[in-house]
This record gives C-alpha cells, sequence and structure tokens, in this order.
C-alpha cells in the first residue's frame, strides 16, 4: 500500500498491502473514534465526489494518497490509497473502508463486497483477490474504458498478448471471438456490456484520449447510452467492416430492433490502411431512433479504397433511423460521405462537411439522401468530391419499384469544387423521382458540371438559390427522362456559368410547370461564358417546355439574355405559360413566349402583349389612348 495518509500515522508505508497491514488497519479502525461507515462516506461525498474520484481527477499516487481526506473535503474517511496488485494480494480486506486505486488509467475508489462470492473478475469494475474477495468499483458518471484493459497506443495489442487460449480471455471478455481480437476493442465494447447490464445510474463510456485498434464492431446496441471521446480520441479501423455499428437483432432474426437514444460524440474515426466495410458505414445505424452523432471526424484513404475496391461511407443510417447529425467531418472515403439510407426519417444534418469523396464505382457524392423521408441539411459544406456535393435520389429497394427520397430540405449550405454537379436530384429506378425538395439560401459553385441539375424530381423549390463559376448552367432543369414538374426557382443569383460549356445560366429542357421568380441572371467577366441568360429547349424527343412562367427576373450581360434561336433544330419556345419580362429591344421576332405574355422594352418604356402563338412572333405594341 502507498503511503498512508495522516489519519493513521502508525500505518507502514512499505507499499505492501499484505495481512499484517490489513490487521493493522483492522486494529486502527476498531480504536478510532471518529470512524464514518462506506455508506456513511458515499454519501457524504455525494453523486459528483464519487464521479470526480471513480474518473480520477483528484489525481493519483502518493500526491492524492498523502492527504485524500482534504482532497474528499472529508475528515476521516477510511480510504487507503492502493494498486490493484495490492488488491488482488488481500486476503482480509475490510467492509468499512474504501480504496482508491492509482493505476494510470484505472483510477477510481472500490469497496469490498463480502455478500459476493461470484461475480467474475471483468478487469474493470470488479476485482476478484487471490483470496476470493471481491471489490467493487464505484461507478459515478461515466463508465471509463481503460478502466478495462483498453491501451489506446496507437499499436496492435492482441488478445494473444496477455493470454494464452480463447477460454481464458473470454473469462474476462466474454463478447471475445479470437485470440486477434484486439485488446482496445474487448474493453471498448467491456464498457459497453457492463452499462448494458448492470444496474447502474450511468450510460457514459468515456473513451480518452489515444488511439486505439478495433477489428471488430464496436456494438453501443443499449438505449440511452453515450459513447463519448474528447480531444485526440481516435479509433483506428483495422478490418474491412464497420468501426461502430447500431444493429440491434434476436437471431434468428435479422430484422434490426429499435435502439434508442444513442449518443456517439467527440470521436475520430480513421481508416488509414483502405479498410472498410462494403456498402456501409464506417460508422452505421440502423432502427436508431432519436439518434444523436455530434463533432465525430471520418478519416479514410480514398485511394487506396479504390485500389482495393472498398465501397465505403463515412456515416450512413437507414431502416427507421432518426435524430441529429451535427459537426461532422467526413473525408477520403469511397461512397457518399453521408448516406441516409432506405428507411431514415427525420434526420437534422448540421453544419457537417464532406470532402475528397472518391470512389472505384465512379462519381461518388460527398453527401446522399435516397429512399428516406423528411431529410433536412442545415449549413453544411460538401467539396472537392468525386461526383455532386449532394446527391437527393431513389432507393431501389424494396425491387422493383424502389423508394424515393420525399421532403428534403436543404438550407443554407455551400457545394462547391465537385468533380459533378455541386446539387443533383435524380433517380436509378426507372418511372420513379424524388418528391418536394426545398433548397433555400445555398450556394453552388465552381462545380465540374452544373450547380443544380434536376433530372427527375416533383414538387421542387430552389430559393434564394447562388450559382455561379460553374462548369456547366447555373440551373439546370432537365426533364430528359419525363421525370421532372413543378420546379420553382424564387429569387436566383446565378452568374458566369458555363465556363466549360456553352449554354446558359438557367436551362429548362422539355420540363413542364417551372417558374423562374426574381432575381438575377447574369454575366459580368470581361470574357463572357454564360451564352443565355435563361434557356428553354426541348428534351431529345422534340417534347417542348410547357407551363413555363417567366417573372420580372433581371437578365443582363451574357452572350445572349434570352434564347433568341434554334436548338436541337426545333424553335426555342414553351408551349403555354406565362413571361412577364423587361429587357431592352423590341420583342417581336426576337423573343418566343406564350400568348398573353407582357414585355417591357427598357430602352424607350414601350409595353408588348403576346397576342397569338408560341414562337417569336405575336408580338402587340400596349398603345394607351388618353
Amino acid at each position: 500500500m502507498t503511503e498512508t495518509n495522516a489519519g493513521h500515522p502508525d500505518l507502514p508505508r512499505d507499499g505492501n498491502a499484505n495481512g499484517r497491514n490489513e490487521a493493522v488497519l483492522r486494529e486502527s479502525r476498531e480504536a478510532d473514534n471518529h470512524l464514518i461507515s462506506r455508506r456513511k462516506l458515499l454519501a457524504a461525498m455525494g453523486v459528483a465526489g464519487v464521479g470526480i474520484a471513480s474518473a480520477g481527477l483528484l489525481g493519483s499516487g502518493a500526491a492524492f494518497a498523502k492527504d485524500k481526506a482534504q482532497a474528499l473535503n472529508l475528515q476521516d474517511p477510511n480510504c487507503w490509497a492502493v494498486s490493484v496488485a495490492d488488491l488482488r494480494a488481500m486476503t482480509d480486506p475490510d467492509e468499512h473502508f474504501l480504496y482508491y486505486v492509482i493505476d494510470r488509467g484505472k483510477e477510481g475508489l472500490f469497496y469490498y463486497d463480502p455478500a459476493d462470492a461470484t461475480s467474475t473478475d471483468n478487469v474493470g469494475t470488479v476485482l476478484v483477490s487471490s483470496a476470493g474477495k471481491r471489490f467493487k468499483r464505484v461507478v459515478g458518471e461515466v463508465v471509463d474504458v481503460k478502466w478495462f484493459g483498453a491501451i489506446g497506443d496507437g499499436a496492435s495489442h492482441p488478445l494473444s498478448e496477455q493470454f494464452a487460449t480463447l477460454e481464458s480471455a473470454q473469462a474476462v471478455y466474454r463478447h471475445a471471438n479470437a485470440l486477434t481480437n484486439e485488446i482496445d476493442w474487448c474493453s471498448i465494447q467491456a464498457a459497453i456490456e457492463y452499462v448494458k447490464t448492470a444496474a447502474v445510474a450511468t450510460t457514459r463510456v468515456y473513451i480518452p484520449k489515444g488511439t486505439y485498434l478495433v477489428n471488430q464492431a464496436i456494438r453501443p446496441e443499449v438505449d440511452n447510452i453515450v459513447i463519448l471521446g474528447t480531444t485526440g480520441s481516435v479509433i483506428s479501423l483495422q478490418f474491412d467492416y464497420i468501426a461502430l455499428l447500431v444493429n440491434k437483432t434476436t437471431p434468428p432474426s435479422t430484422k434490426p430492433e429499435a435502439v434508442y437514444n444513442v449518443t456517439v460524440k467527440d470521436l475520430t474515426f480513421t481508416a488509414p490502411n483502405g479498410y472498410g466495410p462494403n456498402n456501409a458505414g464506417i460508422v452505421a445505424f440502423n432502427h436508431c431512433i432519436d439518434l444523436l452523432v455530434d463533432n465525430l471526424r471520418v478519416v479514410g484513404n480514398s485511394a487506396l479504397l479504390t485500389s482495393r475496391q472498398r465501397i465505403t461511407n463515412g456515416i450512413a443510417t437507414s431502416q427507421g433511423t432518426s435524430g441529429v447529425i451535427r459537426n461532422c467531418v467526413v473525408d477520403g472515403v469511397s461512397k457518399p460521405g453521408y448516406y441516409m439510407a432506405n428507411g431514415s426519417r427525420d434526420i437534422r444534418v448540421e453544419g457537417c462537411e464532406a470532402r475528397n469523396v472518391s470512389g472505384h464505382l465512379g462519381y461518388q457524392p460527398g453527401m446522399g439522401v435516397s429512399g428516406c423521408d423528411r431529410i433536412t441539411f442545415v449549413n453544411c459544406i460538401s467539396h472537392n468530391n468525386q461526383g455532386a456535393g449532394l446527391q437527393i435520389t431513389t432507393d431501389g429497394y424494396p425491387s422493383p419499384g424502389g423508394t424515393p427520397a420525399t421532403n428534403v430540405q436543404v438550407i443554407g449550405g455551400q457545394f462547391y469544387d465537385n468533380g459533378g454537379h455541386g446539387i443533383w436530384m435524380g433517380t436509378n429506378v426507372a418511372g420513379q423521382y424524388p418528391r418536394d425538395v426545398q433548397i433555400i439560401g445555398a450556394d453552388t459553385s465552381g462545380n465540374k458540371l452544373h450547380g443544380v441539375n434536376i433530372s427527375a424530381g416533383r414538387r421542387i423549390s430552389i430559393v434564394d438559390h447562388t450559382s455561379k463559376g460553374n462548369g456547366s448552367s447555373g440551373i439546370f432543369v432537365d426533364n430528359g427522362a419525363r421525370l421532372v414538374s413543378t420546379v420553382d426557382v424564387i429569387n436566383p443569383n446565378v452568374y458566369n456559368n458555363a465556363t466549360a460549356l456553352t449554354i446558359g445560366g438557367v436551362v429548362i429542357r422539355g420540363a413542364e410547370r417551372v417558374t423562374i421568380q426574381g432575381g438575377r441572371v447574369f454575366d459580368d467577366q470581361t470574357t463572357k461564358t454564360q451564352d443565355y441568360g435563361i434557356e428553354i429547349f426541348p428534351d431529345s424527343q422534340s417534347l417542348k417546355p410547357a407551363n413555363i412562367r417567366i417573372l420580372d427576373v433581371q437578365v443582363f450581360g451574357n452572350v445572349q439574355d434570352y434564347a433568341l434561336t434554334t436548338v436541337q433544330g426545333v424553335n426555342v419556345e414553351a408551349t403555354s405559360g406565362f413571361y412577364r419580362i423587361r429587357h431592352d429591344g423590341n420583342p417581336e421576332g426576337n423573343l418566343s413566349a406564350p400568348p398573353g405574355s407582357e414585355y417591357t422594352d427598357a430602352s424607350t418604356g414601350n409595353k408588348y402583349i403576346k397576342v397569338n402563338g408560341t414562337g417569336n412572333t405575336g408580338w402587340k405594341q400596349l398603345v394607351v389612348v388618353v
């Protein structure tokens, strides 16, 4: 036993808690008029005191042992500093004493339970001495994975380092299934299993600073559990599977069961050697209700994942998962960094970033929504990805009809410098399409293709959107597959696009029920690239746009401000709708528009009405008779 406190000056200071010392302790206790029981001590300390002491926050070693009573604000606590080895060597402990373990990483209070002769030594919260005495940890607000043997030094430590047989390893880590299991994984899972099975008030599992190697999935399948790290807490994936997974099942059924209120926060997950699951996330949640994922970093190696043809997401949800994902970064995976997959619902993704997503399948987006309902992205950033910044599409399950993404909101955020589109809405299921999508106040700029590309979707709103410097158009409404209808573009700020392709700023191809209202579409570059402000043309089968409304849009500075010539050999015109346009020049013979449209010549103030036809003739000047 280490140095004793001032309350018992007669105790030896030789650091050896043997039977002789125990006898002295017992005699001292019997003679001490100030003795308080373990129960009174714990009551005096309260939850906060127990939590501090159990977490080792009061220090360790002789400095703590020298004056524990003052540190805990108790006059005579009968609490002694010991090592784990000291406890394991005790043959006649005293149930009235508390023992403070000072081993680094295992600090905390223990008590002897004379009524227990059966509990298994789990190296963390139950220690069994050579004489069969059970010492129980006093658990405060968190359960520390290092209590259970986690090392966290970034090196591989298989169970075979400490155990000769799997059977002996399973005596401590019941969930172990091979001597090749990493001790770090076994320890983290042991802490989770303790929270899952023990009658303790806390469900908070703490992973201190360090790099912990895992070659099995961490499974926090416990209601109300909190997996909590800190700056520098790293989980390093060392096999081709998921690093952290919620997928609770009861065999033989494989259907996920609901797990409620799981929180995972302040952790980094890395897959530095190209390890990763196929068609799943490094962090994955199935049927996880009211999930909170906060301040995670998920870092892969897209080059190695691609060379190994691993199809790996960063953070993935599916099958009824709901909740909040916020303040996270996913970097360098080979499939969408954030993937809300089939069955996800009511998920808010806020302040998250996806970058450098690239895989052997090609055109992988930074963020993806497929077959989900009520997904909201708020102030997210997605950039330098192989495909789109954000992809909103249809899941192929259940076959053959699939499930569309519905009720998706994108509020604010930036989707830039991607190898595909900034935001893409489409489908990979025949006849199916996303529905009820709102993009509000976002920015799609500098992307290789379109800023926003809608190739499948119904009831789409794009409001207060900025799109600039994209290789193709700023906003492209493309009904080539006959799956686009009812699109509203309100107050767009679209400029200086078409840097790689001759095309307009806003383009409507064969779509119906499209409104463009307010805002600006312009090119202010010295060398202009944006061919038209607003361009309208039919699809590949000569289907012309219908029910097109263009209202009070400022269009200026483009090579040509409105499409005034023919495209693909067919006259550029909408078969129905209404335009209200103010521009320079006479529209007759120059501007195609539906009947009833209104035009004001900004240079003269003359007003015109489209009285017949859908082509560029049939305009009549409005004459005011006084």
